[in-house]
């Protein structure tokens, strides 16, 4: 029943789109293809090719006039050797659904694949979905159907999904001034892995939570959420954002995130199977603050600083960002400088020689008319101890493309690299990008 619900509901999309000669519709498809090689030392000589395809589509005021339907997928196809897994072509559909969109209390339905972001529910499914608003300022949402298994563990037959996945958000409002939410997600029993020394490391999918909006004054602007693992019994997330902007052209923030890995992960059977043998405990707490400046219209400049807390360790990073933008975003550039500073134990394998300290340091600029595109994009990282005997690690990107037509074009990436893995890393990407809209009668926009 489940992988019928998966192809009945892309199908009726797709019977839906022929009707947009009659409805507005947008198609969006995009065509990479990468060439790359890999010699390292040691390994075999191997060359990469594969073409992947994204293709997206929108079609708006169906029936009568409510109704839409969306569709984006992607496929894979390896012209040469395998790039990823064991298979020369792979796709997925990332959404497909119907959406119905009432005419009263910004009512609305949906049916198919489609992702769900609801407070703290941020989840994939192929099923139904609806939401309404209801009096005095409350709101009610919910969402029920079959979970979508993505994920490919080596030597077991499950992703450690359930079958079966549902909830939904309640939620008051008082203008623009607050909102409160309450959310939550219940998946089905999670299968138990084939590997036995797994058993105890995850466990089922179900999560509670709390959000908040507030805005007392225009200037002040609080918000954030909190999760709770109903399965493992803790806290999964404090994720909280303040905003204040005291004058017109300077915006100041502070944020501070929680994270307790296994409460966040503990229905992640591939975390658990990655984690084998270290601390599926660990916990990580970040602070922050940053301040942003429009010197002009053109210009503006940030400064910002986080604090890293995690079992392990303890890091502090620190920069600046300035930014560059004509009136009609034809030319956008920047420069940015960075410091991450670490205590020995960061690194990922903590030892007297190691370190995770670097500078960071970027500059970038693209520029974009009715004939052409372009963009150049370096970033250096500066490692204050070697790696692998390396300082650095250097990536440049420079892309050129054309507009064919104003719905057609044609573009390519070639990057180089060098860093403590390859010392010459030469990748070029070629893409083809198609967008059109079409009006009421297949009058294209």
């Amino acid at each position: 029943m489940k992988y019928a619900v998966r192809l009945l509901f892309p199908a009726l999309c797709l019977a839906a789109f022929p009707a947009c000669v009659l409805a507005d519709a947008s198609v969006d498809s995009t065509t990479l293809l990468r060439i790359y090689q890999d010699n390292r030392s040691g390994s075999p000589s191997q060359t990469f090719a594969p073409v992947t395809q994204f293709l997206g589509v929108d079609v708006d005021k169906l029936g009568d006039g409510n109704l839409s339907a969306h569709l984006l997928g992607w496929g894979r196809l390896d012209l040469a050797d395998q790039s990823f897994n064991d298979d020369h072509a792979a796709g997925s559909l990332s959404y497909g659904y119907l959406q119905y969109r009432f005419g009263a209390a910004n009512a609305q339905a949906r049916a198919g694949r489609f992702f769900i972001h609801e407070g703290i529910v941020n989840e994939q499914l192929d099923g139904v979905s609806a939401r309404t608003d209801l009096p005095y300022g409350f709101g009610v949402s919910a969402f029920g159907g079959a979970t979508v298994h993505t994920a490919h563990i080596p030597g077991e037959n499950s992703d450690g999904k359930g079958d079966g996945i549902f909830g939904g958000r309640a939620n008051y409002r008082y203008g623009g001034l607050l909102e409160l939410g309450l959310s939550g997600v219940y998946e089905t029993k999670a299968p138990a892995l084939a590997d036995t020394s797994f058993a105890g490391r995850f466990g089922d999918h179900r999560l509670v939570g709390v959000d908040i909006f507030l805005s007392p004054f225009r200037m002040l602007q609080l918000s954030g959420h909190t999760s709770f693992n109903t399965a493992s019994q803790g806290v999964a997330e404090d994720c909280y954002l303040l905003q204040l902007k005291p004058v017109e052209k300077l915006t100041l923030s502070a944020d501070f995130n929680e994270y307790h890995d296994r409460d966040i992960f503990y229905s992640s059977a591939l975390f658990a199977t990655l984690l084998n043998g270290n601390n599926l405990n660990a916990q990580s707490r970040t602070f922050g603050a940053s301040a942003s400046y429009n010197l002009n219209d053109q210009v503006d400049i940030s400064l910002d600083t986080k604090h890293y807390t995690r079992d392990i360790g303890k890091a502090d990073r620190f920069g600046a960002d300035l930014r560059y933008t004509l009136p009609d975003a034809r030319l956008r550039a920047g420069l940015s400088y960075h410091y991450l500073l670490t205590s020995p134990e960061f690194a990922i394998i903590p030892s007297s020689s190691a370190s995770g300290s670097f500078y960071e340091m970027r500059g970038y600029a693209m520029r974009d008319t009715k004939n052409y595109f372009a963009s150049l994009d370096i970033i250096d990282y500066i490692f204050k101890k070697d790696v692998e005997g390396r300082g650095y690690a250097l990536e440049a990107t420079g892309s050129l493309g054309y507009h064919l037509t104003p719905s057609l074009a044609l573009s390519g990436d070639l990057s180089y690299g060098s860093n403590p893995q390859y010392a010459n890393e030469l990748k070029g990407l070629f893409r083809l990008s198609y967008a059109m809209k079409i009006a009421g009668k297949g009058d294209s926009k």
